[in-house]
């Protein structure tokens, strides 16, 4: 290896552990906040606290409609998962194996649908008429309408990678439609599924914004909702504020850790496949 191969390797090292100290800097800071006293959390660093105190969880935990919000989460984070998953592996088996003009036109319009914003009103004023609108599924169909696009163009390009000499055989024995996916491809869509089920999973889980708009009762409120309503009562308490953002992530952290192999071996796959 060269001086100049060397330079450029160590720069690249230095650049890298700059960019690492950036993201754990905030992330150590409030979890080391949540344990502080008020006046010592306001400082808002990574110093130590002179005492550890434990009792700002089971403070947040009392005032901060922790149990019933992540109720609603979880409810409106699995169903809208699985329903992503579901529409998404059905959806895309069928263009891929069709494979005609106007299924490959309908695969490119997928494009315009990871990029399309999510439209406040018209969504409201359609799931008035739905009469839904303030509903926790109303947030179900929502999730699945905005997540599916992204889905199914990594279902889509996972399943190009299944030989379709596999159906042609599935169905000279017999095995035809809803039979032929379900015992013999979906099977096989095992890291795909994995993968989307974890993405979908945290951005669901950590939307703000979408229920917002779209729940009107406090009793629907999920989890990101229960800390924007918690820092609006105790924006001074800095302690409690993170206390309560760390409870919040502490679900999604511990998906992401026992599933990140998952999510990095589905794309990997999506991607040599493809």
């Amino acid at each position: 290896m060269s001086k100049r191969e060397k330079k450029i390797n160590l720069s690249l090292e230095i650049l890298m552990w700059l960019f690492t100290i950036t993201i754990i800097y905030p992330i150590l800071m409030v979890v080391i906040t949540s344990f502080k006293e008020k006046k010592e959390a306001s400082y808002l660093n990574i110093k130590l606290p002179r005492e550890w105190n434990l009792g700002n969880y089971a403070q947040v935990w009392e005032e901060g409609n922790i149990l019933q919000a992540f109720g609603n989460s979880i409810f409106i984070t699995i169903f809208s998962v699985l329903l992503v998953i579901a529409l998404a592996a059905m959806f895309s088996y069928v263009l891929v194996r069709r494979d005609t003009p106007m299924c490959r036109r309908i695969s490119k319009l997928l494009t315009f649908g990871i990029i399309a914003p999510f439209a406040a009103m018209p969504t409201m004023e359609m799931l008035r008429g739905l009469h839904i609108y303030g509903s926790r599924i109303s947030l179900v169909f929502v999730y699945g309408a905005l997540y599916l696009p992204f889905s199914g163009m990594l279902f889509s390009s996972f399943i190009k990678g299944i030989p379709r000499e596999l159906d042609e055989a599935a169905v000279m024995d017999g095995c035809k439609g809803t039979r032929l996916f379900i015992k013999i491809i979906l099977p096989l869509l095992k890291p795909v599924i994995a993968t989307t089920a974890v993405l979908n999973f945290m951005w669901v889980w950590n939307e703000l914004q979408i229920p917002m708009y779209l729940l009107n009762s406090s009793d629907k409120w999920t989890l990101p909702l229960s800390v924007y309503n918690f820092y609006g009562q105790f924006n001074q308490s800095w302690n409690l504020v993170c206390a309560d953002m760390v409870m919040v992530s502490i679900p999604v952290v511990i998906v992401y850790i026992f599933a990140q192999k998952y999510i990095i071996s589905g794309m990997t796959a999506g991607a040599v496949k493809g």
